[in-house]
């Protein structure tokens, strides 16, 4: 999967700031309406929450994958965030998240948003990308670190 298929650099936030899970879920979802005036940011903010009632969507290693069907979303749309400081994200692992990356698909969406979802979980689980991704400090760096073809050796952890 070619992530720049769903991430544009104007869903690419470097160092946001947020205290809470519910807090960044709102920043969140207001980022992302912001760039995409097709989507409401308060129907992105309730899917998020539903979804997160369901289940953490944090995947431990400071790694979260929210995910969630949106009305009126019309493809399916990308967003990553890198925080300036780790924060409570009820992540398996319980360790704090800093990289987020949202995933938000039109709402009759079936099935597959879930290649999606497995692409990227297989991408955040390899260390140095992960590493490459924490060591930007701007947005530009952000996207370009985030959309480098990754060779399929590169060893993973956890």
């Amino acid at each position: 999967m070619q992530i720049e298929s769903i991430l544009s650099p104007e869903l690419t936030f470097c160092n946001v700031q947020c205290e809470s899970k519910k807090r960044l879920l709102e920043t969140s979802a207001e980022l992302i309406a912001e760039k995409v005036p097709s989507v409401d940011a308060n129907q992105i903010y309730n899917a998020l929450i539903a979804r997160e009632q369901l289940g953490s969507t944090g995947l431990g290693n400071g790694i979260a994958i929210p995910h969630c069907r949106v009305p009126k979303c019309e493809s399916t749309i990308g967003c990553l965030i890198k925080l300036e400081k780790g924060i409570d994200f009820d992540a398996i692992d319980g360790e704090p998240i800093d990289l987020l990356f949202y995933l938000l698909v039109p709402e009759n969406t079936i099935e597959g948003h879930l290649e999606v979802l497995r692409n990227l979980a297989e991408r955040f689980n390899k260390n140095e990308y992960c590493a490459n991704l924490r060591a930007c400090n701007s947005n530009s760096s952000l996207f370009a670190a985030a959309t480098i073809e990754l060779p399929d050796s590169e060893n993973s952890s956890n």
